[in-house]
């Protein structure tokens, strides 16, 4: 399991798995974390013991700043013209595929995720070049400095 999720994403076994429990478990908003941790070897077979509420925590919150992160540098190659709108294009097919294996692993059927992730890439692209396009925004401080 963490072999594949290393060659398909930065997160390791352990974060996913975790990640997807707090996921499904949710209810009003909050993750049963306690409950996670000690239920976790009889709900994830590859995980051999038990987790103190904090390792669940802090396991769930690794998930999310990677996510961050990995959208960052995704969406920043586009942002500042390291990559083209073309290659952009080309990387989100690839990260439709990714998305399918793992939903294949994970035992569910892919579905529509690559019309979803597409969609949601072509509006997320759309609105970085139309905030590229934008003149630059001149703060207030220069506003008011009087004229010659």
């Amino acid at each position: 399991m963490n072999d594949a999720l290393k060659e398909l994403t930065h997160l390791t076994a352990r974060e996913w798995a975790i990640a997807r429990l707090c996921a499904d478990f949710t209810d009003r908003g909050r993750a049963p974390m306690t409950w996670i941790g000690e239920n976790l070897p009889r709900l994830v077979p590859f995980m051999a013991g038990k987790y103190a509420r904090q390792d669940v925590a802090s396991a769930e919150a690794a998930f999310k700043r990677k996510v961050v992160r990995s959208g960052t540098t995704f969406f920043y190659a586009y942002y500042s013209g390291l990559m083209p709108l073309e290659e952009m294009l080309e990387a989100v097919q690839a990260i439709v595929r990714n998305i399918e294996t793992l939903k294949r692993i994970e035992g569910s059927e892919p579905g529509d995720t690559s019309a979803d992730v597409q969609a949601l890439m072509a509006e997320t692209l759309k609105r970085i070049t139309d905030k590229l396009n934008e003149p630059p925004a001149i703060p207030e401080e220069v506003k008011e400095l009087p004229g010659p």
